[in-house]
């Protein structure tokens, strides 16, 4: 059994997002906090059933992803290592571009190795924070693990990009800039950082970051490594409820006003 949930497809992007359960992170900011369901449904108000998918399950729903014209898989949540299962997850999909987001803290040996020997791989590590403290504090995680399996990830010829989110009063735009000169040290400067606004959970005292501290962000972190963003370019793609089954969800014909973001669980 697989702790995947939930999966949706971008027609226009050919991109299946999977989404595991549970986390080992508690952050405040999360998503997964507003909802368990991709964020980018129109509506999501009818999806009820909630349980995990079997690997045999799973095998189904890829054939199925393929004859869509699925090229690629974005692997979320969630946190996927969670998942003792994450590295048949991954061998299943094989033929598809693989995308793991992960906040990088639990990488076993296994995985390692699949990831080594799959050049369609890749892996997204969100980097919360620098400050060991305040990594401690709002994730419940030490920051060292993360640091140490960033080394390992690109040691073992891994394709690795970095992601964080701009928080102001938090991971103001100075630690985003510091995140990119220690991925630079690291990874060299060839290596991507996305930079993603924060989406504001309610409850929590963070905003969203004003668009000129979000290119004041992208400026200074471009000083050392190449920056990205998840948040815009070309026309929306509305996903498709792929699982749970689409009879169990009451969609909406609405159209999804913002480019599919998937997010790691930040």
């Amino acid at each position: 059994m697989t702790l995947i949930y939930h999966i949706t497809y971008y027609p226009r992007l050919r991109s299946a997002y999977i989404q595991f359960d549970g986390c080992n992170y508690v952050c405040p900011w999360c998503i997964r906090r507003l909802t368990p369901w991709d964020h980018h449904l129109p509506d999501a108000g009818g999806l009820k059933t909630r349980r995990h998918l079997t690997l045999g399950e799973l095998v189904e729903v890829v054939s199925g992803l393929r004859e869509r014209g699925a090229v690629e898989a974005v692997l979320g949540g969630g946190e996927p290592t969670v998942d003792p299962e994450l590295s048949q997850v991954v061998k299943t999909l094989a033929g598809l571009r693989v995308r793991i987001l992960t906040n990088g803290f639990s990488i076993s040996e296994e995985l390692l190795g699949v990831l080594r020997s799959c050049p369609a791989c890749e892996v997204v590590v969100s980097v919360k924070t620098l400050d060991p403290a305040r990594h401690l504090a709002y994730t419940g995680k030490p920051l060292g693990p993360v640091l140490a399996n960033i080394k390992r990830l690109i040691e073992a010829g891994v394709a690795v990009k970095f992601e964080t989110v701009l928080i102001p009063g938090l991971n103001d735009v100075e630690d985003v800039e510091e995140i990119a000169k220690y991925i630079g040290e690291v990874a060299g400067p060839d290596a991507v950082l996305i930079i993603d606004p924060l989406i504001p959970i309610p409850g929590t005292p963070w905003r969203r970051p004003a668009p000129e501290e979000v290119e004041e962000a992208h400026r200074r972190a471009s000083r050392y490594i190449k920056t990205a963003r998840h948040d815009g370019g070309g026309p929306a793609d509305v996903p498709v409820v792929v699982f749970p089954p689409p009879g169990g969800y009451q969609g909406s014909s609405r159209s999804s006003s913002s480019p599919p973001r998937p997010h790691t669980a930040v």
